[in-house]
């Protein structure tokens, strides 16, 4: 094989297809026939140009397919093997991957960064973000465990148990699967906020107490008023801008937890003195790596093959690989009723 089909960006609100050379896997890598792909809102970013475009390499991070080729010195995987992966490698020895926080690695890299990603037909992967799936999981439920883990690891880090009430900002994809996961460690309470009735239908089949429409309601009052002027023991905002972020601020409890998971592109003008009278813990979450004595992916691989989280429920569109320009635009347009637009191959 010479050539493979991949999706390049060649400007603002522009992806097509383009024909690019065929890279064989360096040592540690493999080389995975990717499946089925999400456009996470990371890649709607640089959709609109808000974040860097490659012009050579095909983005798309929540993939999942089968290992077709090993890399000299890969020995965890076969092939056959059916894979999802995380969207970065990472070196296992520096002292950020030696306390578990690889997510920090100081010789992280990117998929996109150096090699095609799963908006193209092959895929090229480090050894070390790679996860084996069960053959019993579906190539669409393997391509959601990379967002689910996003969404475990802010749960975890806003400190969620079964005696939390847990707030979380935002309809979309992230915010849905805060939720469900919320919902699977059996918190006592959850709120959701929503734009669209699409995304208020799925919050209720994923089990929201409460699912509050922003374009209607105050939402900080809606808190005050259920909570009896106490507010949530956890915020998690999904969706990014200071408005949020103040509204965060004013639905936390004094002493609980705000998780900042949203894509910020640029800097932002916000009350700090809300952080300062609550005195609430104000952290971020970025990717995923361990929570507790799991990785986040293996927790969230769990959790989508027991059932616990039916994290297909958020796919709303599937488009063939030829016309992910239209999937795009229907992802980028949310009055589509798009939460989460697949890119399938055979």
């Amino acid at each position: 094989m010479n050539k493979m089909k991949a999706a390049i960006y060649s400007g603002v609100e522009k992806i097509g297809i383009q024909e690019v050379d065929w890279i064989k896997p360096a040592p540690g890598y493999i080389v995975l026939d990717t499946k089925q792909t999400g456009i996470c809102g990371s890649d709607l970013h640089s959709y609109f140009g808000e974040w860097p475009q490659s012009d050579t390499l095909a983005a798309g991070h929540e993939t999942c397919g089968v290992v077709t080729e090993l890399g000299e010195g890969v020995t965890k995987f076969k092939v056959g093997d059916k894979a999802t992966a995380e969207c970065f490698s990472h070196c296992g020895k520096c002292v950020f991957c030696r306390k578990g926080y690889y997510n920090h690695c100081k010789t992280r890299k990117w998929i996109s960064h150096e090699a095609h990603g799963g908006f193209a037909e092959y895929t090229i992967l480090h050894e070390s973000g790679l996860f084996k799936l069960p053959d019993r999981m579906s190539f669409e439920d393997g391509t959601l465990v990379e967002p689910l883990a996003v969404s475990h690891r802010a749960v975890a880090r806003g400190n969620v148990n079964a005696r939390s009430t847990v707030a979380i900002i935002g309809g979309g994809t992230i915010g849905q699967l805060c939720l469900a996961d919320a919902v699977a460690v059996g918190a006592k309470e959850t709120l959701i906020t929503i734009k669209y009735e699409r995304q208020a239908q799925l919050a209720k089949e994923l089990g929201a107490d409460h699912i509050v429409d922003v374009r209607e309601t105050d939402v900080a009052k809606y808190v005050n008023d259920i909570t009896g002027g106490l507010g949530m023991d956890a915020v998690i905002e999904t969706v990014g801008g200071g408005q949020n972020f103040d509204a965060a601020m004013a639905m936390v409890r004094p002493c609980g937890f705000v998780v900042l998971v949203a894509g910020y592109f640029k800097p932002l003008e916000v009350n700090l003195a809300r952080v300062v009278w609550s005195e609430a813990t104000v952290t971020g979450s970025s990717c995923y790596g361990y929570s507790g004595m799991e990785t986040d992916f293996e927790a969230a691989i769990e959790l989508i093959d027991s059932g616990k989280v039916d994290a297909k429920k958020l796919v709303t569109h599937r488009f063939p690989l030829m016309d992910i320009a239209e999937a795009f635009k229907i992802a980028a347009d949310k009055q589509s009723g798009s939460i989460k637009v697949h890119v399938c191959q055979p």
